[in-house]
């Protein structure tokens, strides 16, 4: 007879909100699982910029700071359009650049030292809801009082409940590549982003110490070919497609679960959709709604009510969905062709394009201020009425 496990809070998958959800529910004296497929350290698609707002996360989360060894500090960031540089800025503060592999597997061990149990290298069978459990592919039958599911875009708990992770139409499909081109120091760590290599989307090259990240994201659905756009980016970029290994991806940024979950089982990170798709940053997001589902997880046990965990969850993560809303409200007018030249020369010219840029980061401007600022400027007339979807999509939607 298989074996059967019985824990407060069941998190599936080990990355930043997977971690964050498991740190946050253990530090709140609750037994914790820790399951993920794969065996960490372990290879993970991203650009893994460490945004101020990502390490104070870090650090309310798991109260422990980056080592330094584990990143490389810049403050050198260049905005591109189709390849065209149009203007270098200097961050008002350090902008950290690691690598998912190292990032993931010292957040997920600090989860592990807090009391999670370690279950990673398998995978889950079948969901079996109305029983609070879930059934291993080894046999292992876990029962839980609450389930946190961060188990990113292709979220197989998301399926479960809603019969798919997301309309693939509607995200974001993400190509990647590592370069061998090592930064000599500081100085030559530069950052860009390109705002036109892609159309609905941007394409990115981010400094690392062995290596430069280099990757673009849009919606695929926009009559455009990600992957031969992708050679092209590697080309302006000085890579030789043919000389890295490209791979690619779904993210979810621009949709995201209104009801990230259903009684007892909570969607984090990535898995809800909690991704800005303007800046791209989704690990601060991460982390923060994973302590924000430990919390809720604590709560609802508490009150031996494990199925009102949703109440308490959804109460919390408002304040993230309002900032989305307004994220998909903006990048009508980013990425709308009617305002290109407009948006092309505010980036070459505001400085105060750039400071919210960095404000947005850091945590220090939300974007309803940012909204609020567009409002008393030359982008008035756009925000009325300006769609939050490309208009092939909206005639999609509308069919």
């Amino acid at each position: 007879m298989a074996d059967t496990l019985t824990f407060d809070v069941v998190v599936l998958g080990a990355g930043p909100a997977g971690s964050a959800a498991a740190k946050r529910a253990a530090d709140r004296g609750l037994s914790v699982a820790l399951i993920d497929r794969s065996v960490f350290p372990r290879h993970k698609l991203c650009g893994a910029l460490i945004s101020p707002r990502a390490n104070k996360a870090i650090r309310d989360v798991h109260g422990m700071e980056m080592p330094e060894d584990m990143y490389l500090p810049s403050r050198s960031v260049e905005f591109k359009w189709n390849g065209e540089v149009l203007r270098d800025i200097e961050a008002p503060y350090d902008l950290t650049y690691s690598n998912r592999i190292d990032f993931d597997h010292w957040l997920r061990n600090s989860a592990l030292e807090a009391g999670a149990v370690n279950m990673e290298g398998t995978r889950v069978a079948a969901f079996l809801d109305a029983e609070n459990a879930l059934e291993l592919a080894d046999g292992t039958r876990i029962e839980y009082g609450v389930l946190i599911g961060a188990d990113g875009a292709a979220s197989p708990l998301a399926k479960h409940l809603f019969g798919q992770a997301f309309d693939n139409d509607k995200i974001a499909f993400a190509f990647e590549a590592e370069a061998d081109q090592p930064c000599d120091g500081e100085k030559d760590a530069l950052m860009s982003i390109d705002f036109r290599i892609v159309r609905w989307g941007y394409g990115w090259n981010f400094p690392k110490r062995k290596t430069r990240t280099i990757g673009l994201g849009g919606i695929k659905s926009v009559d455009q070919d990600l992957k031969a756009l992708m050679a092209q980016y590697l080309e302006l970029e000085g890579v030789d497609p043919d000389s890295v290994k490209v791979k690619g991806a779904h993210l979810p940024g621009g949709d995201y679960k209104k009801r990230p979950g259903r009684e007892n089982i909570l969607l984090v990170g990535d898995a809800a959709g909690f991704v800005d798709a303007i800046t791209g940053e989704g690990i601060a997001l991460a982390i923060e709604s994973g302590a924000m589902a430990g919390d809720a997880a604590a709560e609802a046990l508490a009150a031996d009510r494990p199925r009102r965990a949703e109440k308490f969850y959804f109460a919390a993560v408002k304040s993230i969905q309002a900032e989305l809303d307004k994220v998909r409200r903006i990048r009508g007018i980013v990425y709308a062709e009617a305002f290109e030249k407009h948006f092309k020369d505010r980036l070459r010219h505001s400085d105060w394009v750039g400071t919210a840029f960095f404000d947005v980061l850091a945590g220090n401007q939300t974007y309803a201020e940012v909204e609020k600022r567009f409002a008393q400027k030359a982008f008035t007339s756009a925000l009325k009425g300006v769609a939050a979807w490309p208009s092939k999509m909206r005639r999609k939607r509308a069919s």
